[in-house]
């Protein structure tokens, strides 16, 4: 019988990874915009019509989530968030930003640690984000979900040849073991590190010098003021947890409702699915979901709600889609008012809008990490407040935080890697297209052949510019007969120096 050292094989294959991906650097420079076009085109065609397999192949494997509703989330991300990347300021292109001009330039090599759900979703919408600001990366995947992301990297592979785009530049790790990974992370090429497994701030890697994500799901709070269109509200927030059973990025954990919609708010609740559990079925479902450490069971992540009622027998209505446990009051030793991994919610009730922004804040500093909050109101006074003082990422207006968070229903930047305002050392926006690029400023002399000599250099000209009196206006004129006279008044004084 023969001994496999998987560390040791795990290290050797990371290590030839970095190396193909730090030498994809300069290749990826002397590629044409049109040929990265081409291949995220392809991408779409080639990716979209195996979204369903993709997330069939991640269920049985995993059995994680829904595989219908993930099979959606893979096709929006190569359609909504596809175009929402095309749409960005092209990488290596001289553009004029307000009175300067800039240029747009790749990080360089980008490291992703993919989360155990969600994983092809969330692994093709970093693809993406890295071709279009071309950025070599790295796809490290943990055994759960290895094979189904091993079979979306062979179709990228596939494509990628067929559109000759280099190979070298999209890594993933085929040999599973954390010391490979560890020593990918730790190297001093990486530019970027995205990890997404709710590591709780564990960092087994080096990571000075390089810029950091942290994603997660977030405790992220829900206020319903007395204001608000109530049926829209219970719709929407039902819509984003119950959505892949609770496991968006940015999806919402709890309810904060000003106590004289409360009534009307749990009615319009229960008639979109949700049911509220008493005491005894509450403290049930506690006990089945958590450790006593406070940790979710790995095997209780991202079930339905009939699925956890039935395992912790609890009769409840057909087609429930949430459950809601009611909770007086935030405390660190109630699992149920930090971030839960399914399809449940917590549900406070407060006096007034003063006193449900201080219960907001409780909850997102008691776990997670200010990812987002949502608000429903219609009260603009309200409203600025909590846009102001919650200490928070994001803040929705009369929209989900699920739904809002990675811009479906809102206009906001496109994206399956949500972080919050205190896990990032560059954004408290989630990792989009700007955070796989760079800015470098561009300054120029005011006058207009000095921007005109700018603009043939961005439009790829090489022809020199020439300078006549009739393409300078009088101002520029005027400014070069001043710096005219500037010259030879310093050289008068140069020269009355040497004479004494």
């Amino acid at each position: 019988m023969s001994l496999i050292d998987n560390d040791l094989l795990s290290i050797q294959e990371a290590r030839i990874l970095l190396e193909h991906a730090a030498e994809s650097v300069e290749t990826l420079e002397s590629l044409p915009m049109s040929l990265v076009e081409d291949f995220l085109v392809q991408l779409r065609e080639g990716l979209y019509q195996n979204a369903h397999t993709y997330a069939d192949l991640a269920f049985d494997e995993s059995d994680y989530g829904n595989p219908q509703e993930e099979a959606q989330l893979t096709e929006w991300v190569l359609t909504d968030l596809l175009d929402d990347v095309r749409a960005q300021t092209p990488v290596q292109e001289i553009v004029w930003d307000t009175k300067s001009a800039a240029v747009y330039l790749s990080k360089g090599v980008v490291v992703s640690l993919l989360p155990d759900w969600l994983a092809v979703p969330t692994m093709i919408s970093q693809l993406l984000h890295a071709v279009r600001s071309k950025s070599p990366i790295v796809f490290l995947v943990r055994a759960r979900v290895h094979e189904s992301c091993c079979r979306v990297m062979a179709d990228v592979l596939s494509i990628a040849q067929s559109c000759h785009y280099p190979k070298e530049a999209l890594g993933f790790l085929h040999t599973c073991c954390s010391e490979g990974e560890k020593w990918v992370c730790s190297q001093s090429c990486v530019s970027v590190i995205i990890d997404s497994r709710e590591n709780t701030g564990e960092q087994p890697y080096d990571a000075y010098g390089k810029d950091v994500y942290y994603a997660s799901l977030g405790n992220n709070p829900v206020f319903v003021e007395s204001t608000a269109d109530i049926e829209a509200c219970a719709q929407e927030i039902v819509l984003g947890k119950s959505f892949c059973y609770g496991m968006l990025p940015g999806v919402e954990q709890s309810i904060v409702v000003e106590a004289t919609v409360d009534k009307q708010l749990q009615t319009a609740l229960r008639q979109n699915g949700c049911y509220f559990l008493d005491d005894k079925e509450a403290q049930r479902l506690g006990e089945l979901l958590f450790m006593p450490d406070g940790k979710t069971y790995p095997e209780l992540i991202a079930k339905s709600a009939e699925d956890l009622a039935r395992r912790a027998n609890i009769a409840i209505p057909a087609h429930t889609k949430v459950l809601i446990v009611r909770k007086p009051y935030v405390s660190e030793q109630s699992f149920f008012s930090k971030a839960k991994y399914g399809p449940v919610l917590s549900y406070y009730v407060e006096e007034n809008w003063r006193y449900a922004c201080e219960k907001c804040i409780e909850l997102i500093l008691n776990s997670g990490h200010g990812n987002a909050l949502s608000i429903f109101s219609n009260n603009p006074e309200v409203i600025q407040q909590f846009i102001l003082k919650k200490p928070v990422g994001r803040v929705l207006v009369n929209v989900s935080t699920a739904l809002g968070s990675i811009g479906s229903h809102t206009e906001l930047p496109k994206t399956l890697t949500i972080t919050g305002w205190d896990r990032a050392t560059t954004s408290a926006l989630g990792v989009t297209y700007g955070d796989f690029i760079r800015k470098r400023q561009v300054g120029v002399g005011k006058d207009m052949y000095q921007h005109a000599l700018i603009e043939q250099a961005s439009s790829g000209n090489d022809t020199p510019l020439t300078v006549t009196a009739d393409s300078l206006s009088k101002k520029d004129c005027v400014a070069q007969e001043h710096c005219a006279e500037s010259i030879d008044w310093f050289s008068g004084l140069l020269e009355s120096m040497r004479d004494n």
